[in-house]
């Protein structure tokens, strides 16, 4: 029969600590949007305007919102405000998702200790 680990107090404190200011972190994010925020510059098409060259005289930036909806990919022109707000939106969203996966692996480090201590029912 295999021997089972002694329990860790001391890692498991460490693994607790580090859970906490991960929660704390969750307290402060903000609004959360979902999907992608592009910054596009477009040829109008007309070939006497200087956008035709290309480069630096195309027309823009242009903020273009993408996202999944029922498998298709929608897309809406944004103004300026609503582009950087949803952007900070979505960086908000890309935050919380790294810290939960954060939380999961400490979760998954904590678990198999907090199992093996004696005074866990």
């Amino acid at each position: 029969m295999a021997m089972s680990r002694p329990a860790d107090p001391k890692k498991a404190k460490e693994y607790e600590r580090a859970y906490e200011r991960l929660k704390k972190e969750l307290s402060r994010t903000g609004f959360l949007w979902v999907g992608t925020v592009l910054y596009r510059y477009h040829v109008c098409g007309n070939a006497s305007c200087r956008c035709s060259r290309g480069g630096r005289f195309r027309h823009g930036p242009y903020y273009v919102w993408t996202r999944k909806v029922l498998g298709k990919t929608v897309t809406r022109m944004l103004s300026e405000d609503e582009g950087k707000l949803y952007t900070e939106w979505i960086q908000n969203r890309q935050r919380l998702d790294r810290t939960i996966k954060k939380m999961l692996a400490l979760s998954q480090r904590l678990a198999p200790i907090l199992l093996r201590r004696p005074d866990v029912t």
